[in-house]
């Protein structure tokens, strides 16, 4: 199993081991101080095994080496499954959004406890060292799937820090806040659930490889001994990584063995790029 399969993973396991505690603890304590603003962060804290456990599972199929049936291997899972965090956190978001509007219609009211304001302090605690735990993995393995987690960790702590400021502010009398706050969060993070929808969508599209590395790529072919010209080239992703289909034209009087050998310069040498997974490249004679 690769290294970054191996972290997304262990980000999975991680995530839903952390947030079963804090659903239990945010349940439990919304029951048992009426506060309608925990019971609907517990309810976003049972979202937040689901995306782990998506995670989970996401990143052990996307992990499996190609096969007959999938000769690319199955790196794609890992956006298929970007896909779907992305459209429960918009679901759950906008279910936050009504409550919250509802409960500032309503100027709900909650009981006013310490334990119940050391709950979203722990979350909040708990939610940064994940983040920053995933924000790093998901920089250093460029996996759209361990960013999805830490994006939704990041909504969590804010989710959570929001919690805390309603309760505050209930406090004084001022009820509505909370509602506000819920809004303002709600919104957030919907924002983020686009822009992992809008990055997963790209990769199950094929959107081509990004413009100037393509440029470098091509000015590497160009400059290989015995290339006259690049026809043209073409990309396809595959995971996070893409797949070249590059077709060039030589001298007409080259023999096949010799025009196969710089196919094979070809490829190897677009295959050092960490973007690219595999290079299929086509010789033309050039007339």
């Amino acid at each position: 199993m690769n290294e970054d399969r191996k972290e997304v993973k262990k980000v999975g396991m991680i995530g839903i081991i952390s947030n079963l505690f804090l659903l239990a603890i945010k349940f439990i304590g919304g029951i048992i101080f009426k506060s309608q603003a925990l019971v609907s962060d517990a309810v976003n804290s049972f979202g937040d095994v689901f995306s782990s456990f998506v995670t989970l599972i996401g990143g052990k199929i996307a992990s499996k080496p190609e096969d007959e049936e999938h000769e690319f291997g199955h790196g794609k899972a890992e956006y298929v499954a970007s896909f779907l965090i992305g459209i429960f956190m918009i679901i759950a978001s906008l279910t936050t959004l009504y409550n919250s509007i509802m409960s500032i219609i309503e100027n709900k009211k909650f009981e006013i406890s310490y334990i119940l304001i050391f709950i979203p302090i722990i979350t909040i605690i708990t939610k940064a060292l994940l983040y920053f735990y995933t924000k790093y993995m998901a920089n250093k393995y460029k996996n759209l799937l361990i960013y999805a987690n830490s994006a939704d960790h990041k909504n969590d702590m804010l989710i959570s820090f929001g919690v805390l400021i309603g309760i505050f502010f209930g406090y004084m009398g001022y009820y509505f806040v909370d509602g506000v706050l819920g809004c303002v969060i709600s919104v957030s993070i919907i924002i983020t659930g686009v822009g992992i929808l809008e990055k997963a969508y790209d990769v199950l599209i094929d959107k081509c490889i990004d413009t100037n590395i393509s440029n470098e790529l091509r000015r590497q072919i160009t400059e290989m001994e015995g290339v006259n010209h690049i026809d043209e080239v073409k990309s396809k992703p595959t995971g996070n990584k893409h797949i070249l289909i590059i077709k060039i034209s030589v001298d007409p009087n080259m023999t096949v063995s010799e025009s196969h050998k710089i196919a094979g310069k070809i490829r190897a040498k677009m295959r050092e790029n960490n973007n690219i997974y595999d290079a299929i490249v086509h010789i033309n004679p050039d007339e």
